[in-house]
């Protein structure tokens, strides 16, 4: 994002085709032309919304308001209106909610196209619903059955139904997609322009599954999770099914914004429990800092005002052009299963052995060799730093209370699901937004506060931070009685403070 008018300009433009607007349907369709509409042109763009690779699209959702859950911290400050500042413009504080909608127009003429069914139809329900959950976990009550009817300004539906609709979209389209593999092995219609699986369906229904898994545990659905556990379509239960989104020619946009634009470094949260535990991780993660050549020292999030060369010394994250993004890998899905098992849900194994087994999938993910896998996983001593004798002085150190340590405990049940969701949290990296929803829902990891709060009068406890974002102003002003009654099922104000239905409310 090297022009901010350059995108806001962009963002305003689009507002009129994009997002909840009556024109939606018309902006979709070519009334004069005769065609039929092609989903293997169409999917693709859909697929975008996922995990962001366009870089202004990255940087404006899963960067900036990723930076909530503790991977990464702007490093410039952009006059002092970060999501981490709990103050971002209203135009920013629009771009995660009219963006992934506009990812989605491709629906309409993929029903048409579909007459709601078959396998492609099947990958339209599982894009929609798996980017509609990111949109309601960042704003809570949103429109969703009504946006493959070509309409936006629609009626919202509560977080609970939501899920309830994702958790069956998804289900639905991993057993379609799942059935068509068997049928068809070797038909892989959307292989020329399918940036994660390269058109494998079996793949896609095991993604699709394993993110109504991700959702059935948010809501705390137990007969879906032990149902999903059951699929014969499976689950990312091993690296090779992970969901890796290839950056292609626009190259990875957290390489971009880090190293080419300077405007992102690595967190002081993530980087300070990976320097307690010893984790061998660090090298494949972060690069050394500048600061100090020998050690990863992260950025402390929620800075309002600094001059970007101060900062310049914090770690970067350790990419390439070419480095994937990651949607959903097998260590979360494992993890999933330990917090399932811990909640004493019937998902075929322990809690502990799920847990270990998280933690073994994370690690050889990212090439570490068997021994150093185990010493990690029975290491009980080993805790997560506090950011302490920081390279810009005491302002920014911040003493850590957990204690949790990583070898699995028989014990309580609090301290195992903090190890539970401190590992999964680790193994997501850097899936910023993934990472945010979980910290409100646990708790977990402790994550050092933002260093300014801009917003007092709505955060009054900067620990517990940013809760959702609030709806844009052209909700209010164009959707108005849909927008007064998703204020209603918020059970609170439209603002940063108001926890959705999962969240842990102390």
């Amino acid at each position: 994002m090297k022009n901010i008018s350059k995108i806001i300009g962009l963002f305003f433009l689009t507002l009129g085709v994009v997002g909840c607007t009556d024109n939606f349907e018309e902006y979709n369709t070519n009334k004069y032309a005769v065609y039929k509409a092609d989903p293997t042109m169409l999917l693709p763009a859909m697929m975008e919304p996922l995990m962001f690779v366009q870089q202004n699209n990255s940087q404006m959702v899963d960067q900036m308001v990723g930076a909530l859950g503790g991977y990464m911290t702007c490093s410039n400050r952009w006059g002092g209106q970060n999501f981490d500042t709990f103050n971002a413009s209203e135009g920013w504080n629009a771009i995660p909610f009219n963006t992934p909608l506009k990812g989605l127009v491709n629906l309409y003429d993929i029903e048409k196209a579909t007459h709601k069914s078959g396998h492609f139809w099947a990958m339209a329900t599982l894009l929609k619903a798996s980017v509609l959950m990111r949109v309601c976990d960042c704003y809570g009550p949103i429109p969703y059955s009504s946006i493959a009817n070509g309409k936006f300004n629609t009626a919202y539906e509560s977080v609970e139904d939501v899920y309830a609709h994702v958790i069956t979209d998804l289900t639905s389209a991993a057993n379609i997609l799942y059935q068509y593999s068997k049928q068809y092995p070797t038909s892989h219609p959307l292989a020329a322009n399918d940036l994660l699986y390269g058109g494998d369906y079996s793949k896609w229904a095991r993604l699709a599954n394993s993110i109504a898994l991700r959702a059935a545990v948010r809501i705390g659905n137990q007969t879906a999770a032990e149902q999903i556990c059951t699929s014969p379509a499976g689950l990312i239960d091993a690296n090779q099914y992970n969901a890796l989104m290839s950056p292609g020619v626009q190259g990875n946009p957290y390489q971009l914004a880090s190293t080419g634009w300077g405007d992102l470094r690595v967190s002081s949260s993530i980087v300070d429990y990976m320097n307690g535990y010893g984790d061998p991780r660090c090298a494949a993660y972060f690069m050394t800092s500048a600061f100090e050549p020998t050690r990863y020292i992260g950025m402390r999030t929620g800075e309002a005002s600094f001059q970007k060369q101060d900062v310049a010394g914090y770690s970067l994250p350790k990419l390439q052009a070419t480095s994937p993004l990651p949607i959903c890998v097998a260590a979360e899905v494992a993890f999933l299963k330990a917090e399932c098992a811990l909640r004493g849900w019937n998902v075929g194994g322990t809690a502990q052995a799920f847990y270990e087994e998280g933690i073994k999938l994370s690690m050889e993910q990212y090439g570490v060799d068997a021994t150093a896998i185990q010493a990690y996983i029975n290491n009980n001593t080993a805790t997560p730093d506090g950011h302490a004798n920081d390279p810009r002085g005491s302002k920014y150190n911040y003493h850590r209370n957990t204690t949790v340590k990583i070898q699995w405990n028989a014990g309580g049940s609090d301290q195992n699901l903090e190890r539970i969701i401190t590992q999964k949290w680790i193994a997501m990296y850097p899936m910023g937004l993934e990472a945010w929803a979980e910290y409100r829902r646990t708790g977990f990891p402790e994550l050092a506060p933002s260093l300014d709060n801009l917003n007092p009068q709505v955060i009054t406890n900067v620990q517990r931070g940013m809760r959702r974002l609030h709806y844009p102003d052209t909700e209010r002003d164009l959707n108005k009685k849909n927008y007064e009654d998703a204020v209603k099922l918020l059970n609170g104000a439209d603002n940063e403070a108001t926890d959705l239905p999962w969240a842990k409310k102390n």
